[in-house]
């Protein structure tokens, strides 16, 4: 290879190299500089749509939210104020709380110990009919004083 470069002039040397130069310029700018431009391209195409998705995914959770707070029925009503609703009423009646709990299917769990049945009653019916709730669930057990229960019930929103 040296002895068929030197056998051209000088001048021809210097063309052969600026030649080969600029093939060497293309060959990278073809096969490396090309593909990684448009790599780049699909990458920021792709992110700019996965942006695109994710505000729209934003919006969607803002208006399902938002659906949740202005529902009034069936499980639209969040436990905290369910519980807190029952709390309030049941003390209007005179009915003292032992125990509170709210579960994942949206209703709550109340105890009473040693309520007055005629008042336990009376709260009940003004949960079914005035409220709109529903007692799923109702365990009356006996105590040693006359009209006085010990109770566990489960209400819910009606469905």
């Amino acid at each position: 290879m040296k002895v068929w470069f030197e056998r051209y002039t000088l001048r021809e040397q210097l063309a052969l190299l600026a030649m080969a130069f600029a093939v060497m310029v293309y060959i990278l700018a073809m096969f490396v500089i090309a593909p990684l431009g448009r790599a780049r391209d699909e990458l920021s195409a792709r992110n700019l749509a996965t942006a695109e998705i994710l505000q729209r995914v934003d919006i969607m959770a803002t208006e399902i939210k938002s659906l949740e707070g202005t529902q009034s029925n069936g499980r639209g009503t969040q436990p905290a104020n369910l519980s807190a609703s029952l709390n309030q009423s049941a003390l209007r009646y005179a009915l003292s709380v032992s125990r509170l709990q709210p579960n994942s299917q949206g209703s709550v769990q109340l105890r009473f110990e040693s309520a007055p049945l005629d008042a336990l009653l009376r709260w009940i019916h003004e949960l079914e009919t005035v409220q709109g709730l529903q007692v799923d669930d109702l365990s009356l057990s006996q105590t040693s004083s006359a009209g006085v229960v010990s109770a566990t019930l489960r209400v819910a929103a009606v469905r």
